[in-house]
């Protein structure tokens, strides 16, 4: 039994490595903004309002991964809930910007469902 925890351990501090590393790389696409220029010739950023919100979910959901242990198992299951509402917006992007936030979000849920399924689990 006590090989088996520490297997538990070292995978999920491997995830959390994972999940971290992956936020540096999704931060790279965050400052790209769309521009258009006004009835006076100026140069407007534009960002839709929607796609915003997402953005911001994502962030929120994904930069809690260090604490996964820490959370009880009614907020592990809200995080699992909260990164499959983010699934069909990040469907919508770019080939390019999607692949990166499908491949981050779908670590931040494995390491939220895999936390909670531990935990329930210790619980038997």
């Amino acid at each position: 039994m006590t090989v088996w925890r520490t297997f538990k351990w070292i995978r999920v501090a491997t995830l959390l490595v994972v999940a971290i590393s992956m936020g540096s790389v999704c931060a790279v696409g965050q400052g790209a903004k769309k521009s258009t220029v006004d009835q006076d010739g100026q140069q407007v950023a534009q960002r839709s309002t929607s796609a915003h919100e997402w953005q911001k979910e994502f962030d929120q959901v994904c930069s809690t991964t260090q604490e996964a242990m820490s959370f009880s198992e009614n907020e592990l299951a809200k995080f699992v809930q909260r990164c499959d509402a983010l699934l069909p917006q990040i469907e919508k992007l770019d080939e390019t910007r999607k692949k990166v936030y499908l491949g981050r979000l779908r670590m931040c849920r494995g390491l939220y469902a895999y936390v909670l399924e531990s935990k329930r689990n210790e619980k038997k």
